[in-house]
């Protein structure tokens, strides 16, 4: 029996995305005894599959979208544009490689501490990686997440792998289907399905509960889902039965006590991502896991309950977005190359790159007491940029505290809604009230006037004195 060899290191760091080569980059300040070890593909999730070449594709189909207003503009010519889908896809490609060479150059740097393999714990900071036994000071574990894919449907990839595609798959297609099911309405889900939609390919988005893109406002959720239903086919049904038909996939499902059928191309499966924690010895080692199937950890901390093993990026399960990613590389990072110490987390951000935008920034609706908050309400239909413009459609709620205008959260699906939201998200940080961000500056004529109409109706819900009085009294 061959002789596994042993290697040791202050840090070992399971992961080479957005999480873990953040973590290298503040524990190198320190320490250059790091080990990196990756199993799959280099490149992070959001420069290889992710946040980079959907936001390509995505600005492919609203451009081509764009040819349906461009008459009104008194733009002729308009309906003789056509779309190459897969020239498309062939553009996002060379943009994806392109994000992913800045990525390969890190790794690069990093040299002989860089090794491809699967991790496998064997103590809590004793690690076998191919034939290889390394101990370590610290471990972070920032290994990422994997699409899932539901049972049904796992089945039917058995028996024709193109027929049931991944987000990870999409952009490594030659051209389009002429007909695609997506399931799930999450962000991934409802923007390439609508991409796809934009394209000119007969899209069929799904979901199981009533919502869409993360909302949890009930009136901004029925707002969004009749302006997508407007657009393409959206259909939220408790369950879905599939079958093969030759090369297509029959779909059918119940819906106002219907029964519906379509044939489609291929599914895209958008229904989460699962976090990388299985088969690595975890459980073993005597890691607590939460009912979510997770290893519990301190998110101000990032550490596994008191082991010498610190969790962060997709494999959480819970911020899957790339600041916090990097964040969280960040803290778990410095802890393993410092004491470790708590970190204030960022206010939460998240926005889905449909047209209009979905955001949510702070606490959502679902995470406030009843009667200890007054809520902001404004549309979009007919503000004058947005109007201008011919994106006219949103509902933006602002949530804040009803004793003293604190601004606490908000949700919308809005044009430009990815700008209000950062403005929010900074206002909510700074801790201002709704009080002091109407004193701040907004110009004329701009789609952020209706967040100032957002404000002055939360404004007036919570001191109707202060209405119209957005300016403060000079001090001496």
């Amino acid at each position: 029996m061959a002789t596994r060899k042993t290697r040791k290191a202050d840090i070992v760091i399971i992961g080479a995305g957005t999480a873990g080569l953040s973590a290298y980059g503040t524990a190198k300040q320190i320490t250059q005894d790091i080990i990196l070890i990756n199993e799959g593909q280099y490149g992070t999730t959001c420069a290889r599959v992710g946040c980079m070449p959907s936001k390509v594709f995505i600005q492919a189909a609203n451009d081509f979208h764009r040819r349906h207003q461009l008459a009104k503009q008194g733009i002729q010519g308009g309906e003789q544009i056509h779309i190459n889908t897969g020239k498309v896809l062939e553009y996002v490609r060379s943009m994806r490689d392109y994000f992913v060479s800045f990525v390969l150059e890190t790794i690069e740097d990093i040299g002989e501490n860089n090794i491809h393999g699967r991790a496998r714990f064997l103590e809590p900071a004793t690690l076998q990686v191919n034939e290889q036994i390394i101990q370590a000071g610290k471990v972070i574990l920032a290994n990422g997440s994997t699409p899932f894919i539901p049972e049904p449907l796992t089945a039917i990839r058995a028996k024709n792998r193109n027929s049931v595609l991944t987000t990870d798959e999409l952009f490594e297609l030659e051209s389009l289907p002429e007909s695609v099911a997506v399931i799930g309405t999450g962000p991934l889900g409802l923007e390439l399905g609508q991409a796809m939609h934009r394209m000119e390919v007969a899209t069929h988005l799904f979901g199981r509960s009533r919502t869409v893109g993360g909302l949890t406002d009930a009136d901004v959720i029925e707002y969004a889902i009749d302006a997508f239903q407007e657009e393409f086919p959206l259909s939220y049904t408790g369950e879905l039965c599939y079958e093969l038909c030759g090369d297509d996939i029959a779909i059918t499902w119940e819906e106002k006590q219907e029964s519906r059928r379509i044939l489609v191309n291929a599914v895209l499966v958008a229904a989460g991502r699962r976090p990388n924690v299985r088969d690595m010895g975890l459980e073993e080692i005597g890691v607590p896991f939460s009912d979510k199937g997770v290893p519990q950890f301190n998110p101000e901390t990032m550490q596994i309950a008191n082991f010498p093993i610190f969790i962060a990026g997709d494999v959480t399960g819970q911020r899957p977005v790339l600041h916090e990613a990097s964040d969280e590389g960040r803290i778990a990072g410095w802890n393993c190359a410092y004491e470790t110490v708590a970190f204030q987390r960022r206010t939460p951000l998240a926005i889905t790159f449909s047209e209009p935008n979905i955001v949510r920034v702070g606490k959502s609706r679902r995470e406030l007491t009843e009667g200890d908050y007054h809520t902001g309400a404004v549309l979009f239909d007919s503000q004058g940029r947005a109007t201008i413009q011919q994106y006219n459609k949103g509902m933006l709620h602002i949530f804040g505290d009803k004793e003293n205008g604190l601004l606490l959260g908000a949700e919308m699906i809005a044009p430009a809604g990815e700008h209000m939201g950062h403005l929010l998200s900074w206002a909510i940080e700074n801790r201002m009230t709704v009080f002091d961000a109407l004193a701040a500056p907004f110009y004329h004529p701009v789609v952020e006037e209706g967040l100032r109409t957002c404000l002055r109706d939360l404004a007036k819900k919570i001191d109707p004195r202060r209405q119209g009085l957005e300016i403060r009294f000079k001090s001496n």
